[in-house]
């Protein structure tokens, strides 16, 4: 029975090889990837405090992605339901990288976290904005390393940073992410962990803790748990 139950799970594991092929985000930093032309990205996420985000991204072009996604607060709970307008995201792929130098993107993630209507931004977290990242693979195969920089605020303009990586766990069927967020504006700093664990050729499931460390108040959630899953396809 052990022997059959082996078989079976080394038959699955090789199924799931062509899995995780792009992937465009680690949990909420964008990576240099982007999506193939033709192919599509739909995913939602369930906060621990019942706010429910949904996305889907399109290959647009090779080079050029374009999405959106939409916010629901408290929808799952007794509490009042609010609901964000939707927001658009754009990717553009600037330079696929080489043996030497990292991939290059742009883009404009228009997502904030968790709705407040009386804030300017509509959002106690505000909406990453303009982005600029690079990123390779490094040290071993799987092993993605991004580091990136984003404005958010134009009025004020500040600059934040971020770093993120997908490390292989085993194969390609479980990666551990991990990013650090906002690393040049302390009072900000998110560090965020999780699991991504792939269901099947097309079908992902993150398990996410994000701010570990962060301090409880008007504009953190510290260890709010995620649970987010995302399919992707092609027309």
């Amino acid at each position: 029975m052990l022997k059959k139950m082996l078989s079976l799970l080394l038959v699955f594991f090789n199924f799931n090889i062509a899995s995780f092929a792009v992937k465009t985000y680690v949990v909420d930093t964008p990576t240099y990837g982007s999506l193939s032309y033709g192919s599509y990205d739909f995913g939602f996420r369930c906060f621990s405090s019942g706010n429910v985000l949904s996305n889907i991204d399109f290959g647009v072009f090779k080079f050029l992605n374009i999405g959106m996604s939409w916010e629901i607060d408290k929808l799952i709970g007794y509490d009042n339901i609010k609901v964000a307008i939707p927001t658009l995201n754009v990717k553009l792929k600037i330079y696929e990288g080489s043996m030497v130098l990292p991939g290059i993107a742009i883009g404009y993630d228009g997502q904030g976290y968790f709705i407040d209507t009386s804030l300017k931004s509509g959002y106690v977290q505000k909406a990453r904005g303009l982005y600029f990242v690079l990123g390779r693979e490094i040290f071993f195969d799987g092993f993605i390393l991004n580091i990136g920089a984003n404005v958010n605020d134009f009025s004020v303009v500040k600059v934040y940073g971020f770093i993120n990586s997908m490390i292989p766990i085993f194969k390609e069927i479980m990666y551990f992410m991990t990013e650090y967020d906002n690393i040049n504006y302390f009072p900000d700093a998110r560090l965020n962990w999780g699991l991504k664990l792939s269901l099947s050729e097309y079908l992902d499931v993150d398990c996410i803790i994000r701010d570990c460390f962060g301090k409880d108040d008007i504009t953190r959630v510290p260890n709010e748990r995620i649970l987010k899953l995302s399919y992707s396809g092609k027309f």
